[in-house]
């Protein structure tokens, strides 16, 4: 492990993350860093190191979510870089900091659905934990552009159970345990898939901080998970930890709020279920909550051009960028 680095620019985001949650630079154990790490952000930072501060932290804070949040954090800065999963298990090219504690292991595990496997490197046990949270919340949010509206499809085996609230905030999918190892089932196809950001809801990064895109896609998530019934404002931020007022302005600071963020999710869920024909238009509208098949149809042509029918019948739906900052998802 001592020969794997990533760049400051991770310790700075920790360091960041740190301080929100209220853990002070004075109060900082003694770091193994090069002289120059905390100015320049391309400084190569010892990847032990960093998970030495994770685990630190989180005794500090008697949870385990800042390595969840740490591990979506980096994947949202690198959201919109390719995802070759393959070439990563394979070695044909580096494996990214976030699973660089693990040997990836790629196999089939019937004739539909593949296994990764997260096989430990030399690692001690204590950091353990903080180092799958951050692999496991790191690949969840860099995948998200493929997995969509199929999070019933990927299933997690953890090898203990996890010490955190609502994980759902961070990993929206089945999870298995305690299992023999760390693994990830999917779909083969999944591997092939596009890689395309315009399959997510649109969450602006160019003047929102770091911490309102963080509350955001954790917002998403759990709103992914409870589509049909989805959470009143009130309790989405107090799951999230905050005051309704404070959740709007980090939802509202990514260029979003409550109603819109709900709205393109239902219709990227929809335009999945109507491709795959698992209902029909009326039972899609009523699956994800809409008042009327009308309301459902005119919000799904405005988003992507084409009436669910169409849709329903071969023709291919995907949020049209243009006309993604004008929609205006018909409310329940």
């Amino acid at each position: 492990m001592d020969a794997l680095h990533c760049t400051a620019e991770s310790l700075h985001i920790l360091l960041r993350l740190m301080a929100s949650k209220g853990l002070k630079t004075q109060q900082l154990p003694k770091l193994d860093l090069p002289a120059d790490a905390l100015f320049n952000r391309r400084a190569r930072v010892p990847l032990l190191t960093l998970l030495d501060l994770t685990h630190w932290a989180e005794r500090q804070l008697g949870d385990e979510s800042l390595s969840l949040d740490f591990g979506m954090t980096l994947a949202i800065a690198e959201q919109e870089q390719p995802f070759p999963l393959q070439a990563w298990c394979e070695g044909q090219q580096d494996i990214p900091a976030p699973l660089q504690p693990f040997q990836l292991t790629l196999r089939a595990c019937d004739e539909h659905n593949m296994m990764l496997e997260l096989n430990w490197r030399a690692l001690p046990d204590e950091l353990r934990s903080s180092a799958t949270n951050i692999a496991l919340a790191w690949l969840h949010q860099r995948w998200l552009p493929v997995i969509a509206a199929r999070h019933e499809q990927l299933s997690v085996f953890l090898t203990a159970a996890p010490y955190t609230d609502d994980l759902p905030a961070w990993l929206p999918v089945s999870l298995q345990y305690p299992t023999a190892r760390t693994a990830l089932r999917f779909p083969r196809q999944w591997l092939s898939e596009e890689y395309t950001m315009r399959r997510m809801p649109r969450i602006g990064r160019e003047v929102s901080s770091g911490q309102s895109q963080l509350i955001t896609h954790k917002a998403a998530n759990l709103l992914r998970n409870e589509l049909s019934n989805t959470p009143p404002l009130e309790q989405l931020a107090g799951r999230l930890g905050l005051s309704e007022r404070t959740c709007k302005r980090r939802l509202q600071d990514c260029g979003t709020h409550y109603q819109k963020l709900i709205g393109e999710l239902r219709l990227i869920q929809a335009s999945y279920w109507l491709q795959t024909r698992r209902f029909n238009v009326t039972a899609v509208a009523a699956e994800l909550g809409y008042s009327s098949v009308a309301n459902f149809s005119k919000a799904f042509k405005k988003w992507c051009g084409y009436s669910p029918s169409q849709v329903r019948h071969g023709v291919p739906a995907i949020r049209q960028q243009e006309n993604s900052q004008r929609l205006f998802a018909a409310q329940a």
